[in-house]
């Protein structure tokens, strides 16, 4: 069949462009499926993962998705949809013209406002399909009546919840001869529940006020004391990042939680120990079943819609009333103090979502195909046209998936590649030549990469490859990478030197690795607070002479240059402590504004080492983890007496390669 999914836009990492991507991935299969995109460039964002063998038609190409061409309002979208200000008369003639000619088997549309314009055009011969994102009963009261008549017109409604599905509204839709059947949202499941244990929990969902994410943080503060060694992101975007980053900072937690500006995905809940789920409604019970599915056990309150319909099947996770923070944090305190308890849990999570797998979901979406005939309802019915699109041609471009495996190496698994005999990790940049090649095994698809093995590469960034018989190289592309277990640096602390490599993507879309390798190393663990003082804790590896004094060292970056010697260390069994007084760095200052890295060195004289936070997953933290400012009035006597005071503040920053800097301020 050719299948045709209605969606606003691909090119933002949204959560209705995400659902539109698992469809398509989920039945192209067996199809020949088009994405039609209302608004924005055919070029779907990079964060899809959107199968290449999957068109894309966009209908408005130069209009981004969030603009208007016409002043006019939509008169195919219901007025008073969560959605209708998003469409416009230029958005309804181009549906119209489109859809009059698809020539399309199935049109499927994956919003209530997308649904109601489905509903009253042309689609000759074809299935009208409508999938209902969010519980009838939170449409507007002035929307559900006229939802109910227009829907009527089409041939299968599908919503996402077993409660939704049975809402007076669809029994109506019964009535009238609509098929109406709860089909999950797709996910794909991981391969076992056996994984790394990261010590992270997530939380995942847009930052607004009906997802609580103050609970989630309160809870997870509560605890700290009784179990210090975790860790809370937080995944999503929306109006109260600022409000978030702020309670961070005012609960002390700014060691302990990373927060994520972009949507969750499939690794960032496999990565995690525990998912989070704090909100007081909930439209679907997606999030707790892309958590389940990778393995990954809840603490989810009851609320409708939720967690409590999937949940029922089996032990998966914890419920908690909504709203109630000592519940949650005690459910949150049971699962990270009991890893028998968390491990049988992660295989009944992962029982539980087989049946939202895509294999599973696109039987259901078969089944919905054949007892759905084409073209015999609504005011457009026709003869049913025979035939049909067959699957498209496979073209997925070479692309490789990668996990950490238990041991602290890789499993690098390949797609959209045949005779691979090797994958092969080539040094970039002008002059770097290193090359180290790992054997592809009997399948043709994996191959197992040793972190030892790579640490002949020097500093830097390097490309993935993989090569055939005849030494034909084809570079790969980054897939799906969990990188959870990379936080446990055992595997390599026998190693003469420091030596830390992670996969990412690059800008094009390209498995591209970030190598870390350094005579020495001063690896931070935590900042603490006092009223004058920044506390520094972490850990040393490498070359370290350390029979005499080890000495906190500051260095300004602008002009003049300077470096100050901000104290002595503490060392011992590996660990070093150091105290950076704030005065110092006042006592140092001479603009408004100066940067200061923060260095380590010992008594050999060699050059001082930068202190970093490197030997985790995190490529790039400066945009997942923020410090608080430590402000403190000048001393009367600083400058003499006839020198003003002012407001001075330190706060500490990472870099982009992660390694440890303060900013200096002057405040007025």
């Amino acid at each position: 069949m050719n299948i045709e999914i209605l969606v606003h836009t691909l090119a933002t990492d949204s959560i209705g462009a995400r659902a539109a991507a698992r469809l398509a991935q989920t039945l192209v299969a067996r199809h020949r499926v088009t994405v039609v995109t209302v608004r924005g460039a055919a070029a779907p964002n990079p964060a899809l993962r959107l199968p290449a063998h999957v068109d894309v038609l966009a209908l408005a190409p130069a209009v981004a998705a969030g603009d208007r061409d016409d002043d006019e309002t939509s008169q195919l979208v219901i007025a008073g949809d969560p959605e209708f200000r998003r469409y416009n008369r230029a958005d309804d003639g181009r549906l119209r013209k489109h859809l009059s000619a698809s020539g399309a088997d199935v049109v499927i549309a994956l919003t209530s406002a997308l649904g109601a314009a489905l509903a009253q055009c042309r689609v000759p011969h074809a299935r009208r399909i409508a999938r209902q994102p969010a519980p009838v009963e939170r449409l507007p009261e002035s929307v559900r009546a006229r939802w109910a008549e227009l829907y009527s017109e089409l041939d299968a409604v599908i919503p996402l919840t077993q409660s939704d599905a049975a809402a007076p509204e669809y029994r109506s839709l019964r009535a009238s001869g609509v098929e109406v059947r709860h089909i999950a949202e797709p996910v794909r499941l991981a391969e076992s529940p056996d994984k790394p244990t990261t010590g992270v929990v997530i939380s995942a969902g847009r930052l607004v006020s009906h997802r609580r994410v103050e609970l989630a943080l309160h809870a997870f503060a509560r605890t700290r004391e009784a179990q210090p060694g975790w860790q809370l992101r937080v995944v999503g975007t929306g109006p109260l990042r600022r409000e978030t980053r702020e309670l961070v900072t005012a609960l002390g937690l700014h060691d302990h939680v990373l927060l994520f500006d972009r949507e969750a995905g499939e690794e960032d809940f496999y990565d995690a120990d525990i998912a989070l789920l704090t909100a007081e409604r909930m439209d679907s019970a997606r999030p707790v079943v892309e958590a389940l599915a990778q393995a990954t056990p809840v603490v989810a309150t009851d609320a409708p819609f939720g967690a409590p319909e999937v949940l029922a099947e089996g032990p998966g996770g914890l419920l908690v009333p909504v709203g109630d923070v000592d519940a949650t944090a005690r459910a949150l305190e049971r699962y990270m103090a009991d890893e028998g308890l968390r491990s049988a849990h992660r295989a009944q999570a992962l029982r539980t979502a087989q049946s939202a797998g895509m294999e599973q979901v696109g039987d259901a979406y078969e089944e919905l195909f054949r007892t759905v005939k084409a073209g015999v309802r609504g005011r457009w019915g026709k003869g049913r046209r025979s035939g049909g699109g067959a699957p498209a041609e496979e073209r997925t471009l070479p692309t490789a998936d990668c996990r950490v495996l238990a041991d602290g190496a890789w499993e690098i698994t390949l797609r959209g590649v045949s005779g691979a005999r090797t994958v092969r990790v080539k040094e970039q940049g002008k002059g770097r030549k290193e090359v180290v090649d790992f054997a592809v095994g009997g399948d043709g698809t994996r191959a197992r990469i040793d972190a030892r093995a790579l640490a002949v590469l020097g500093e830097g960034r390097a490309d993935f490859y993989a090569v055939d018989g005849k030494g034909k190289e084809s570079r790969l592309r980054y897939g799906l990478c969990t990188l959870g277990g990379a936080r446990d640096v055992g595997h390599l602390s026998d190693l003469d030197h420091f030596h830390w490599v992670l996969p990412y993507a690059s800008e094009g879309g390209y498995l591209r690795l970030r190598i870390w390798s350094r005579q020495s190393h001063a690896e931070l663990v935590t900042i603490d607070y006092s009223d004058t003082s920044l506390w520094l804790t972490g850990w040393l590896q490498g070359d370290w002479h350390l029979g005499g004094d080890l000495l906190l060292l500051l260095r300004r970056r602008q002009e003049p240059a300077r470096t100050l010697a901000a104290g002595r260390v503490r060392f011992e069994g590996g660990w070093f402590g150091a105290e950076l007084q704030m005065d110092e760095a006042m006592r140092a200052r001479l603009l408004l504004r100066e940067n200061w890295d923060v260095l380590l060195t010992d008594s050999s004289g060699s050059e001082p080492v930068r202190v970093a936070r490197i030997a985790d997953d995190q490529v790039v933290r400066r945009d997942v983890q923020r410090f608080p400012e430590l402000v403190q009035e000048e001393p009367t006597d600083l400058f003499g007496p006839d020198v003003g005071r002012a407001v001075v503040g330190l706060r500490p920053y990472f870099t982009a390669d992660n390694e440890l800097s303060l900013v200096v301020t002057e405040h007025h």
